[in-house]
């Protein structure tokens, strides 16, 4: 706070902002700190002091970290080991991997790196979806022998909606998964099953970020719902704890105390509309208010930390107010020198022979193709139905632990995760 020259209410030298709410965005490390922190001064007699108006949320960018996590955990971390014995049968996510990154599958087993994940994900799921297309297409249009050919035609928009409900409705996993695989094996398709779970879970990855890039709030909150479940099912259990927190604080509980009168403000608009940030202002790159604080971290450690004597603690932090001046400065020099051409972003790479190379792979034996009968080694489990079973679990025992069957307080009314469901959807 006295770096951004906000102090308390007696400094004359510093900004009061007692009768405000003061937005801190950060990993679950930094809101544990602020917790911490308020916990501790909770005696003290004035707001600002109890450091009331703070208010942390939960940073988006670590929220996407934790789901790559969650999908590396889920296809390569549990499948290790439990590949099929014979290559042409194997349809886990290593597989592809090996096509389109041949020399890093080693990286990739190891250990879950965000952005080499990022597009694995990316590029795999675009890849079987495509797969999924051309299965469409030889059902639906057989004298179309390759998607190319098809799209060539120029078909018309209706029939395009009319194949995707289809896509979503027969190679995309749903409830009814788990009671597919209650049928005898000669009935059901493993690695077909697991080619739909895998659908499902990549494209709510897909829109997580598309909600993200675009700024939709409230598409956000929504697909956040299944990957609460799924963050539980995964064993990461306080990513699903401060997530349902923070919605639950962002549709029901938000209240904070001035001090002196108690005053009921709804911040839920507040902070819906400043946790996502567009720093360029054009369509499709909003980004995380966390990912911006990371961003500004690197200008003040890495590009304008100084060298040699000069790199030190207290001068980044006496300069770090000045990054921006810093940055618009080069920007100016560089179109005075005519240098306005030399960017720091990379052109998207030219996947497309990669992408023909995983195709080919995925047509000897394409996982979407439904065969009875045919197994896998390894079936993915519903991780969507096993976090929604913890979480019941969870709000059971907690209903019995607080709220006693028959006494006074059975009437108390707490929020809960299903609350959210019913206020979102």
């Amino acid at each position: 706070m006295a770096q951004g020259g906000v102090g308390s209410p007696d400094d004359v030298d510093t900004v009061d902002i007692s009768k405000y709410v003061a937005l801190v965005h950060g990993n679950l490390g930094t809101g544990k700190r602020i917790k911490s922190l308020m916990n501790r001064h909770a005696i003290e007699d004035r707001a600002w002091e109890r450091f009331q108006y703070v208010k942390f949320c939960p940073g988006l960018f670590h929220t996407k970290m934790a789901c790559v996590d969650v999908l590396w955990r889920i296809f390569i971390k549990d499948t290790l080991g439990k590949e099929d014995e014979t290559s042409h049968l194997q349809t886990t996510v290593m597989k592809d991997v090996g096509v389109i990154r041949a020399k890093q599958t080693g990286t990739i087993k190891s250990k879950c790196e965000f952005r080499r994940m990022h597009q694995v994900i990316q590029h795999v799921g675009a890849v079987r979806r495509l797969d999924c297309w051309h299965v469409a297409v030889q059902e639906l249009r057989p004298s179309f022998t390759s998607l190319e050919e098809f799209a060539k035609s120029k078909p018309k928009l209706d029939e395009l909606k009319m194949m995707a409900e289809k896509l979503v409705s027969e190679f995309v996993a749903n409830h009814r998964i788990s009671t597919v695989r209650l049928n005898p094996e000669a009935q059901h398709d493993q690695q077909f099953e697991n080619a739909a779970l895998m659908q499902q879970y990549f494209l709510l990855y897909e829109e997580l970020t598309f909600a993200m890039n675009h700024g939709d709030i409230t598409r956000f909150e929504k697909v956040l719902l299944p990957w609460i479940q799924l963050f539980k099912a995964t064993g990461k259990h306080v990513y699903a704890t401060e997530m349902t927190e923070f919605l639950l604080d962002t549709h029901f509980m938000f209240h904070v105390d001035f001090g002196v009168v108690f005053c009921m403000v709804l911040v839920s608009h507040i902070i819906r509309y400043n946790i996502l940030i567009n720093p360029t202002g054009k369509p499709g790159k909003f980004r995380a208010a966390d990912w911006c604080v990371e961003l500004h971290n690197y200008y003040i450690k890495v590009k304008y930390g100084g060298q040699g004597s000069n790199r030190s603690v207290k001068r980044m932090i006496s300069e770090s107010a000045s990054v921006g001046t810093y940055s618009q400065a080069h920007e100016t020099i560089e179109k005075t020198m005519h240098l306005n051409r030399l960017t720091t972003g990379h052109a998207s790479p030219d996947m497309r022979k990669t992408f023909t190379e995983l195709r080919n792979s995925l047509s000897q034996c394409s996982p979407h193709v439904f065969t009875p009968g045919r197994r896998t080694k390894y079936s993915i489990p519903d991780m969507l139905r096993k976090g929604a079973d913890l979480l019941c679990k969870k709000a059971s025992s907690r209903t019995e632990a607080e709220v006693g069957i028959g006494t006074e307080g059975a009437d108390d009314i707490h929020p809960e995760f299903e609350d959210i469901i019913a206020d979102l959807l």
